[in-house]
């Protein structure tokens, strides 16, 4: 079994795959963003609300009486300083004069600071080099501000460092959680969607497979045909070289015949009557043994109408017996075509042989024959069971038939188009309205052929 290429279909589903886990990844991420963003804006507001709460602490120290000495950054800022972790957060002061201290009275300098105290904002956000400079761990780190107007004393601001640490552990966290779970999802969709593409595989194999046994009867049914059809034309030269010599003996023995009933007019007309018809017989071996050997048909010019009226009196006994009624249509001036007459009329009564089967006792046959542009069509309509669209689609087939066992052979309508093909015509089948079926035999009119009276 050769290897089955992957399927449009499949290539789709693993497209559907990728794209599912790519949008879950980057659902999930802008969610994690976005927590992450509010995580930090409530951070840098807690900053803020904690450097208030320093403010108060430093406005009680500010109107407490002073003592003998100026008070330092850590007398003014205690009972605030266990906030203070060595790298982690740090509380400044900036004083009236512009000073900007630590509580270890070290003074510091950070331009975002100044620009934030400058501006009125509550926070401020420093980047690693900044949160450095002033003794903290290279972290993103926020600063809270708080402000203290103490009247004679002036204006001073604290303002207290501390870094996101937690919100980056928790951060990280989020994005593990995050990695874990699209990890999960897209095993979980690449295993549904490979046990998909398996059952795909197997799908596909099987219809390979059966596509495969499918082609197989065809061409077996193929080969049966034609050695059937080998078979059926062995025996007609067979048959058709066994009747030839009895033939000949009744023609014979007819046209010895012929003179001693002169005087008698009606067995005259008997004696002609056989051997115009023994004549037509031996015309008509001879043009079958033409088709089975792949000889061309013997082509004379010949009026449409004629071929048509021949046929049907070829028939019309079959009619009365059956008791369909068989009515001939009126015909247009048409052009003469060029054909084998026996073989077109073989093939004209093939068709009407069939539409007289097809009808019930009572029923009626048309047949008619008008010029279509650059063909002549024969028409044969009856009004009996009808044909299905698929019958139709087979009915020129050799063997095939929709008559009843033992009635029909179904190399009627085969010879009919074998016939038709070798004189470049067409047949075709269909369901006639109301009811019945419709045949059609078309063939070419010969160029520069002329009008003549049907």
């Amino acid at each position: 079994m050769g290897r089955v290429a992957p399927s449009a279909g499949a290539r789709v589903l693993v497209l559907l795959m990728v794209l599912a886990v790519g949008a879950v990844a980057l659902l999930e991420l802008w969610d994690q963003q976005r927590e992450t963003d509010s995580a930090l804006d409530d951070f840098a507001t807690d900053q803020a609300t904690l450097a208030a709460s320093v403010a108060a602490v430093l406005r009680a120290h500010l109107v407490a009486p002073a003592g003998d000495h100026a008070p330092t950054p850590a007398m003014l800022l205690e009972g605030a300083l266990s906030l203070e972790r060595p790298g982690a957060a740090r509380l400044l002061l900036l004083d009236p004069d512009g000073h900007l201290r630590g509580s270890d009275g070290a003074e510091v300098e950070s331009a975002p600071l100044r620009a934030a105290i400058a501006a009125e904002q509550s926070s401020v956000w420093l980047s690693h080099a900044e949160a450095a400079d002033l003794g903290l761990r290279p972290r993103r780190t926020a600063a809270g501000l708080g402000r203290v107007d103490a009247g004679p004393l002036g204006r001073w601001t604290v303002a207290v460092v501390i870094s996101a640490e937690r919100v980056r552990d928790r951060q990280r966290r989020a994005v593990l959680r995050l990695a874990l779970g699209v990890i999960v999802a897209a095993g979980l969709v690449f295993a549904f969607g490979t046990a998909a593409l398996r059952r795909q595989r197997r799908s596909l194999i099987l219809e390979r497979e059966l596509a495969l046994a499918e082609l197989g009867r065809e061409r077996d049914a193929e080969l049966e045909t034609a050695n059937r059809a080998a078979t059926l034309g062995t025996l007609a030269m067979g048959i058709a070289h066994e009747v030839s010599t009895p033939l000949g003996v009744i023609a014979g023995r007819a046209e010895q015949l012929l003179p001693r009933v002169e005087g008698d007019p009606r067995a005259a007309r008997a004696t002609r009557a056989i051997l115009d018809q023994t004549a037509r017989i031996q015309r008509v071996i001879r043009a079958f043994l033409d088709v089975v050997r792949g000889g061309a048909p013997a082509l004379v010019d010949v009026q449409p109408t004629a071929v048509l009226e021949g046929a049907a009196a070829l028939v019309s006994h079959r009619f009365a017996a059956a008791g369909v009624a068989l009515s001939r249509l009126p015909a247009s001036e048409l052009p003469a075509i060029r054909g084998d007459v026996p073989m077109l009329q073989q093939a004209l009564v093939n068709l009407l042989l069939n539409a007289c089967d097809a009808c019930a006792r009572g029923g009626h046959v048309a047949a008619s024959v008008a010029r279509e542009g650059d063909r002549v069509i024969f028409t044969v309509t009856d009004d009996g069971r009808g044909i299905t669209p698929e019958a139709a689609a087979r009915a020129t087939a050799p063997f095939f038939t929709t008559k009843e066992p033992g009635v029909g052979s179904g190399i009627g309508l085969a010879i009919a188009s074998e016939i038709v093909k070798m004189h470049r015509g067409a047949i075709a089948l269909g369901p006639a309205a109301p009811r019945g079926t419709t045949a059609t035999l078309a063939l070419p009119v010969p160029e520069g052929s002329a009008h003549a009276p049907a």
